[in-house]
């Protein structure tokens, strides 16, 4: 891990001091001082990891197309390195750029880009283009991350991992074609058409309602047999989150192992030699590598099998702790980027589990049928390793896999065990796969059910706040200890009570530190909204949660609820729609089920029809629906919230779900007055101008995410802000925020801070000055742009 996270050392340096360690550590064995030369030769890989690490973050930041900088749409041309990704809206390429052209010019810019590809509206034609295809398209280059939220999912360091050095997106298929064909005899290419023919065959046998696309049966299958789970629809993928299974519809180390054991159980059967089975399934395993083109959780596990096989020919003792070493230090000299990826530290953590604690606690489990035994100490201890990195990257403790993972796991093998006969016969001949492919419908349909049998009892799948990185250690380290011999009588049960206090606390975690602030972030969640308000002490309230129309990315499951749950926030006091539009509401069904509510704050009644009926749904039995408008006055600690809009006799506009009937909330602590505006626009704002209202606020948050006929210059005047925050999603096609409206906010002596540019934003008042954070300078950065003074003369400003 240091290795990994040196990537600032001096290459020089490093290297030698590896090399130095590395001839000290031989010297000391020749020696026979066998202790020394291990942590010599520990320290000296350590060297060799910084060096490396250092190296490729280089090589990284260095690449052409990362450097490139382009406004508008740029000519790309180059190779697919793999074959075309499928998601439910879009399908996504992968492209070794080898040309970009602008403005009429054509240089050389080599990277690669992976390219998203939306579908037209009401049509889903999938791109048939083959791994070595040169491809040439018209593309708008993203910089930065999808979602940039403090501590949240970096997206960047997503990229990274997977080697790809700039993402993009172009308009319409129509704008992407083949520039030449990959060369008739390459290997990528022929897996690519080999691949391409079973997806075909999966979307023939198991269409879609509409006949468009693959059914959810479909993708399931294509998600199991083929790693590609972009067309897993959102109920599967929640329902098989909530029950920690998962992982068996996602290509991993577990297929591996079932591979494993459908093929020595074959070879065992035709009787074949101990080395020929392992020479028969290292062969395979190289093919089905290359049949998943090279997916991270397959390829980890590959080559911790081949290792394992190769020791088994080579030598009569194999100790798989160094061979699993091995493998690791080898893909992290390969990628020493793959030490941030999930899959990584889920791979190693669950087998090294499995390793250590399975063999002695099977040994104290009785003797089942149907090697139950086994699959139950397998369970336990593989969920035993995983289980905090689980908690830590999604948030999320899942008692049921432990029950459902015995039926599910001789399923899922099954399942495989019939799918690799359907799909030689789905790429060479189709009319044979039918039976097969029954069998299938059958058997998903069997999981299916399956996975939803615990259903009614919630609890044994827990959402929870993000674990502190001491607690993970702690627990770790109490696992650890309970391979130690005991040394005295009560070191074993101390042990044992201090590991299920470290489990407990992710279950149960403690209540999070009160605070005497008032923090309000304004969440980026793209072209939509979400602000969290923190108040002093522990109490909670979320405005809106975004959302993204006609898209099946939940933006409150995936975005806004983690970053509450790093906060440590389980609980929401006040949750508050200003109005129903997707890119404000959406988000909400998502916090409504993952936190306790306290109240529910909403304006004028609207119909309870569509997302809207959704939220209403989810909101939790005790939570209290209040309907709020003006005059209403809350206070929370020494924070007063005042609802300025709207009217008891309706809004600005004509139905509910307009955006002149957003709430407008005023929020005030020691002076300092922040005022949220919603998606009103300029008829509110002239009411509110009108209504003699104080609207005096440091803060305001530009109404309908800066556009032009909102924040005017009147409604400035009024509230007279020193900073203006705006949500707005990168390069949106409404071309938010407007000229008009920077140009007015300028006239004002207003500072702009916006979320497609800063990513998210923090504002903190303390009593004594008000600091502002972003994403974009989360660090000690000023902005000599920005300076707020108050009464006191304290300052205020720069983005610390």
């Amino acid at each position: 891990m240091a290795s990994a996270g040196a990537s600032a050392c001096p290459p020089v340096p490093a290297w030698g001091l590896a090399c130095a360690g590395l001839a000290g550590a031989w010297a000391l064995f020749a020696s026979r001082r066998d202790r020394g030369a291990a942590l010599l030769a520990l320290a000296a890989v350590c060297a060799l990891g910084a060096a490396r690490a250092s190296d490729r973050a280089r090589r990284y930041q260095a690449n052409p197309l990362r450097a490139l900088t382009a406004e508008g749409y740029i000519d790309v041309t180059g190779r697919l390195f793999r074959s075309p990704g499928r998601e439910l809206d879009r399908d996504v390429l992968f492209i070794d750029v080898r040309t970009v052209t602008e403005a009429g010019r054509e240089r050389a810019c080599r990277g690669r880009l992976r390219l998203s590809v939306p579908f037209a509206r009401g049509a889903r034609p999938r791109l048939r283009y083959l791994a070595g295809d040169t491809i040439r398209a018209s593309v708008r280059l993203s910089s930065g991350g999808s979602f940039r939220n403090f501590g949240g999912f970096s997206y960047d360091t997503y990229l990274r991992t997977q080697r790809i050095h700039r993402r993009g997106s172009t308009k319409s298929a129509l704008l992407v074609g083949r520039a030449s064909p990959s060369p008739p005899r390459s290997v990528r290419a022929r897996v690519s058409r080999l691949r391409l023919g079973v997806q075909r065959e999966l979307e023939r046998r198991f269409p879609s309602a509409d006949g468009a696309d693959i059914s959810p049966n479909g993708a399931v299958l294509e998600a199991l047999l083929l790693g590609e789970d972009g067309r897993l629809d959102e109920p599967t993928v929640e329902n098989l989150q909530k029950t920690g299974l998962y992982h068996l519809f996602a290509i991993s180390g577990g297929h591996i192992a079932i591979i494993n054991l459908l093929l020595f159980s074959l070879f065992r059967f035709v009787r074949m030699s101990r080395r020929a089975s392992s020479l028969a399934l290292a062969v395979f395993l190289v093919f089905y590598t290359a049949l998943v083109e090279g997916s991270p959780s397959v390829l980890r596990a590959t080559l911790m099998t081949l290792a394992v096989l190769a020791g088994r020919l080579l030598w009569k003792d194999v100790h798989v702790l160094n061979t699993i070493a091995a493998s690791a230090f080898a893909l992290l000299l390969a990628n020493p980027a793959s030490l941030h990826e999930v899959g990584f530290q889920l791979t190693y953590a669950a087998t090294l589990s499995i390793i250590l604690f399975a063999p002695p606690l099977l040994r104290r489990l009785p003797r089942l049928p149907f090697k139950m035994s086994e699959l139950a100490a397998l369970s336990v201890t593989a969920a035993l390793g995983a289980m905090p990195i689980v908690a830590r990257s999604f948030n999320r403790v899942a008692f049921s896999s432990l029950l459902l993972n015995f039926p599910a796991i001789p399923l899922v093998g099954l399942t495989m065990g019939v799918g690799y006969v359907f799909l030689p016969f789905a790429a060479v001949c189709p009319g044979a796969a039918a039976l097969p492919a029954a069998g299938l419908e059958l058997l998903v349909a069997v999981f299916a059910a399956v996975s939803r049998s615990l259903d009614a009892w919630p609890f044994l799948s827990i959402r929870v706040p993000t674990p502190p990185g001491g607690l993970l250690g702690a627990y770790y380290l109490t696992l650890g200890l309970a391979l130690v011999r005991p040394r005295f009588r009560l070191q074993r049960p101390a042990v044992l009570i201090a590991f299920a206090v470290a489990s407990a606390l992710f279950v149960v975690p403690p209540f999070r530190r009160s605070s005497p602030d008032l923090r309000v972030t304004l969440i980026d969640v793209g072209q939509g909204e979400s602000i969290l308000v923190e108040f002093p002490g522990r109490r909670t309230m979320v405005i809106d949660g975004g959302g993204l129309a006609a898209s099946p990315f939940d933006v409150g499951e995936r975005v806004v609820s983690p970053v509450l749950w790093r906060k440590g926030i389980t609980k929401i006091d006040h949750l508050v729609l200003t109005h129903p539009h997707p890119d404000h509401m959406d988000g909400l069904v998502a916090l409504a089920r993952n936190f306790r509510i306290g109240e529910f704050w909403e304006g004028l009644p609207a119909p309870a029809d569509g997302g809207y009926a959704e939220l209403l749904e989810s909101l939790p039995a005790r939570a209290v629906r209040r309907r709020v408008g003006r005059g209403d006055l809350f206070a929370s600690g020494p924070v007063s919230v005042e609802v300025l809009h709207p009217s008891s006799d309706g809004g600005a506009g004509p139905g509910p779900a307009d955006n002149e009937n957003s709430l407008v909330i005023k929020l005030t602590m020691d002076g300092t007055s922040f005022l949220f505006t919603g998606d009103a626009g300029r008829p509110t704002e002239e009411r509110l101008v009108a209504s003699g209202l104080d609207l005096g606020a440091r803060v305001l948050k530009a109404g309908h995410h800066g556009s032009a006929s909102s924040t005017t210059t009147a409604f400035l005047a009024a509230v007279r802000p020193r900073l203006v925050i705006v949500s707005a999603g990168p390069g949106n096609t409404y071309g938010f925020p407007h000229p008009d409206f920077l140009a007015r906010c300028a006239e004002a002596g207003a500072a702009v801070l916006r979320t497609d540019l800063e990513g998210a934003i923090e504002i903190r008042v303390d009593g004594r000055r008000i600091a502002v954070r972003s994403c974009a300078a989360p660090k000690g950065r000023t902005r000599p742009d920005f300076r707020l003074t108050r009464a006191t003369k304290s300052l205020i400003i720069g983005l610390d």
